[in-house]
């Protein structure tokens, strides 16, 4: 390496831990190497700012995104609670279960952890302390809960994983599936065992007629993520065509079923797209120029080398991966880790012959984990103001669930078939 790798590195460094945004610590380090070190000129530069975002799957990600935001602004969300709540709220700990159902489903037609926080904050987390719940408890269930919306399909993670590494995203929705259905269970086991244990009441049990009118009051939404998933799934659409179906389905009903979606609203939803979807973009642009960095230092062939030299088996290389995962996740949020640092195992992945579907859903799951892990814990942040509890008492009570997360990563990583049944059922 030369000098001038050092000091783009160097820069990143210092970029890094004064406070910058990480695009433009990334994005200022790794043009500093692609000029003076690589050879590239300033054209070829803002070519590849061009390129690296000019594609057909991660244009899913603003309409996806934008999507989310129309149908948790639709008006449907408290019917779709009261749902829940009436049928699972009776059983013990029935309504821990409800919110995290609740969440899953939010995550089937949202796709934003964010999004999903801030409407369980709203709208579950009052109903849990009005029945005698505690208020760090339902904080804490909810922050988790709402870490599903990036692992069940359609999730962001999982187009922007796919798309910059050449990796079927409908594979990876159907690895999610599994993954997130077996989270979703563990999450619902520890909720029931710690509800117990409080002696947290259940709610009063509600008629059939109750239950059937609430259904009938959510079928739009449910219909969302059949209409949606199910045209992937069944080849009718693209992702990227499905996320426009998704857009146009959520203004629908927003506007003429649950009729609560206003002209403001909808560009409230919009503004927030924007936001969201520009960042992450200049995130790409940014982790496009350091794989470019990584590859002209070689340091991908370097890991796949030392892990060859370990000689750990398919097995032990996932054990490992999940590990350093893990540590990483205590000190950076998972956006950058799905970016930059997934990619760099590929190889190495290829080369153990693990199918890469399988790696990229155990790695996204590793790395949402660190969404809520001290000391970055971006989640944590939120869901304070949100839930109106202190980051401390949330983070305690997130704890057991994370250990829900930790024990189905691990499931699957002994138990493939979990996440791959369903990718090779529909390959």
């Amino acid at each position: 390496m030369d000098l001038f790798v050092y000091i783009g590195i160097a820069l990143m460094v210092i970029l890094f831990l004064s406070g910058a945004p990480l695009a433009i610590a990334f994005a200022f380090g790794s043009s500093i190497i692609a000029l003076y070190s690589m050879g590239m000129s300033f054209e070829s530069l803002a070519q590849i700012f061009f390129s690296s975002i000019n594609s057909y799957p991660l244009l899913a990600c603003p309409f996806f995104i934008l999507a989310g935001n129309l149908i948790l602004r639709s008006g449907g969300m408290v019917p779709l609670s009261d749902f829940i709540k009436a049928t699972f709220g009776r059983l013990p700990g029935g309504l821990a279960v409800a919110g995290i159902i609740f969440a899953a489903f939010l995550g089937s037609i949202s796709g934003s952890a964010a999004a999903c926080l801030a409407i369980i904050g709203t709208v579950m987390v009052p109903v849990f302390v009005e029945n005698g719940y505690d208020r760090p408890f339902a904080s804490g269930l909810a922050v988790t809960s709402a870490e599903l919306g990036l692992l069940i399909p359609p999730s962001l993670f999982f187009i922007i994983f796919g798309a910059l590494n050449r990796i079927s995203i409908v594979d990876l929705f159907m690895g999610g599936i599994g993954m997130g259905l077996l989270t979703a269970f563990l999450m619902c086991i520890v909720a029931v065992i710690i509800c117990k244990k409080r002696n947290y009441a259940t709610l009063s049990k509600a008629t059939w007629k109750e239950k059937q009118l609430g259904f009938i009051k959510i079928l739009p939404l449910i219909l969302m993520p059949v209409l949606v998933l199910g045209g992937i799934y069944g080849g009718y659409f693209s992702p990227t065509q499905a996320a426009s179906v998704a857009c146009l389905y959520s203004l629908l009903i927003g506007l003429f079923v649950y009729r609560e979606l206003t002209w403001g609203k909808i560009m409230e939803a919009t503004i927030d797209t924007a936001k969201i979807s520009s960042m992450i973009y200049f995130l790409i642009i940014g982790a496009d120029l350091m794989g470019r960095m990584f590859a002209y230092i070689e340091l991908p062939q370097i890991i796949t080398q030392y892990v060859i030299s370990l000689e750990l088996g398919p097995l032990g290389f996932m054990m490992m991966v999940n590990f350093v995962l893990l540590v990483m996740g205590f000190f950076f949020s998972s956006l950058p880790m799905v970016i930059i640092v997934l990619p760099l195992f590929i190889p190495s992945v290829i080369t153990l012959g693990i199918d890469p579907v399988f790696y990229g859903v155990l790695a996204v799951t590793n790395s949402l984990i660190g969404e809520i892990t001290p000391p970055m814990g971006p989640q944590l942040w939120i869901a304070a103001p949100v839930c109106r509890e202190k980051m401390g008492a949330i983070a305690r009570e997130a704890w057991p669930f994370l250990g829900a997360w930790v024990a189905a990563m691990l499931i699957a990583t002994v138990f493939p078939d979990i996440i791959m049944f369903l990718v090779e059922f529909f390959r």
